[in-house]
This record gives C-alpha cells, structure tokens and sequence, in this order.
C-alpha cells in the first residue's frame, strides 16, 4: 500500500468458498484465508539479513501497511482489526476494529480507508478519534486508494469500482473489466488493473469516463508516482511501466514470478515477490535490483515511511521493516 495502499488484497483461495483469486485461469492465488504455516514461538524470529531491522507481531495474518497521517498502519485480514503503530519504536498504540477481512488501505481527507474483504464493504477509520464508519461497497473489494476527495475501491467479484465521496460517504459505482485488483491514481486519472480481462482501465476523476488499455498477461498490483504508474504482471513475472499522460506502456522489467503490491519512493520502485523477496526499480534508468532476501513467507505490501519499507508478511504474523540504505547499493 505509501499513502496509498497499494496499498492492496491478494487472492483468496477457492476452498474458502470465496471469489478472490479463483478465476479459471489461476491455479496460484497470491492470498489464502487458510491459516498459513508458520512457527509457534511467542516472539518474532531475529533478523537474519542487515537489511532487516525489525519484525513486529502485529495479529495473526497481517495483509496490508500504510504509512500516513505520523503512524504506520497494518490491516490484519483475520483478527479484523487495524493496528496503529509508532514509525519510529515499532510499537503498537492502539487496535482498531473493522468489518470483516480489511487488507488494503488509503489515507485521505483524515482518514484511513480500508477495504473489507469477506464483508463487501469498507470501512473509514477517523485518524484524530479512531471511530469506524462502515460503508458498503460492491462484491469482495480487493484495494483502495485515494483521490480527487474520494476513496477508489476495486471490487473483484463484480468487475467495478466504488467511489466513496469523504464529504459525504455516497458512492457510486464504476464497471471495469474482469476481477479488478490493484488501484492507483497518477495523471489526473485512477488506473485499474483487471487481471480477469488482461487489461487496464483508466477512469477520469471527474467525468467517470472509462478507457481500456490492453495489457496483456495479468495484471494484478501497483506503484505510482506523479504522471508513472507501475503495474506487476503475474503472468510473465514483469513490471509493466505506464504513462499515465499517455496510456501507453513504455517499459517491462524481468522481476519474481509474483510480484504484490508495491510502493514507489526515493528514486525507486519497490515490489515484494510471493517467493519471499524484495525487488529495488530505478525510476530514471529502469534498471532492477534483486531479489533480496526479507525473512517473510509472503511478503503482500510494502509501504515506504519514515525512511523505512513496511511490508506486510502475509505468510506469517508480522511487519517486517527494512532500512533502504543497508541493501547493496544500486
């Protein structure tokens, strides 16, 4: 998920009788709702690489972070709560409950917006007083981002995306292609990635107006900056760079097998792989860097704050948080 989760959910396996991730071409989802394996112990395992400077026990299956509004924040797709922690300690301040199976998060207008899985809907997360207001959006949401005074949802299980206006909670509701997972804003525009449809669909922030883009492949999660969007393709295991003045795609970068959800910041792009790594993107050469090893058995988001990546491992139970500057220079 940066400000902007991205910060949003991977795929939910068929066995839970859920939709995310059960499309008739994917046998891999990138999320399961069955508990994942991992150790009993009662504290986070030490870090092994320099890199790594802290683990955080942040709930029983962590499924996205946000950096925003002085705090780092972690949606725990079981325990439905948001966790609210201090950048600077790691410590956990305050748990917020949410509607049932929050993962992706934004933040804007005051307030941190999470999309709820398992119920369809979403819930917005007041910064200053920690009230929740639940508010319905369309079937399965899988992201969330925040744009134009409004929060942007993809809902997987019926091809559209909920505008949910911050001055008024009113939402409207946007058809896209198939299966829609990762959303960002760049370019006056909100980009959608239909991984069902093996396209992008570009929405005007003021019109509503939709245009697909063929992509190709499957596209699935996403980084922005400014007029740049990156979008991973789980397919061919490629980074796919747009411009968004343009529409067009204008870069493939070779990364993991199954790159999440990334975060662009400080001259890079960073996307976590479903294999356990981190992937470093130049911004102005293109140029790739990794993998590097993170310690995590599903690393889903990764939001870049207070000079540290924030990744949630949703193989596991914690935050996994990386210093930049100690991974081998570019």
């Amino acid at each position: 998920m940066g400000i902007v989760c991205r910060t949003a959910l991977a795929l939910l396996a068929c066995t839970t009788g859920m939709l995310a991730g059960c499309s008739s071409t994917s046998s891999t989802a990138s999320r399961s709702t069955s508990p994942p394996a991992r150790t009993t112990s009662s504290s986070p395992a030490a870090p092994t690489h320099p890199w790594v400077v802290q683990r955080i026990r942040t709930g029983s299956q962590p499924c996205a972070t946000l950096g925003a509004a002085g705090s780092v924040w972690v949606a725990d797709i079981v325990d439905n709560t948001v966790s609210r922690l201090d950048p600077k300690t790691g410590k956990v301040l305050a748990k917020i409950t949410t509607d049932a199976g929050p993962c992706g998060m934004a933040y804007g207008a005051g307030s941190i917006w999470v999309e709820d899985y398992t119920a369809s809907s979403a819930t917005r997360i007041d910064v200053a007083t920690s009230k929740a207001t639940t508010i319905p959006v369309g079937t399965s949401p899988y992201d969330v981002t925040f744009a134009g005074g409004a929060a942007w949802v993809t809902n997987y299980g019926d091809a559209t995306v909920t505008r949910i206006d911050a001055a008024t909670n009113h939402t409207a509701t946007i058809k896209v292609g198939q299966h829609p997972v990762g959303i960002a804003p760049a370019g006056g525009a909100i980009w959608v990635a239909d991984s069902g449809s093996g396209s992008v669909s570009r929405i005007d922030q003021s019109t509503l107006k939709v245009t697909t883009i063929d992509f190709g492949g499957q596209p699935y999660w996403t980084a922005y900056q400014a007029d740049t969007v990156w979008i991973g393709d789980q397919a061919s295991g490629e980074i796919a760079r747009i411009d968004a003045r343009t529409g067009r795609i204008t870069n493939r970068a070779k990364v993991g097998s199954a790159p999440n959800d990334g975060d662009a910041s400080g001259g890079f792009v960073w996307f976590p792989d479903k294999d356990g790594s981190l992937y470093r993107l130049n911004v102005a050469t293109n140029a790739v860097a990794g993998p590097f090893a993170i310690d995590a058995a599903n690393p889903f988001v990764v939001s870049s704050y207070e000079g540290r990546l924030w990744i949630a491992d949703f193989g596991g139970t914690d935050t996994i948080v990386v210093d930049p500057t100690k991974l081998p220079a570019p």
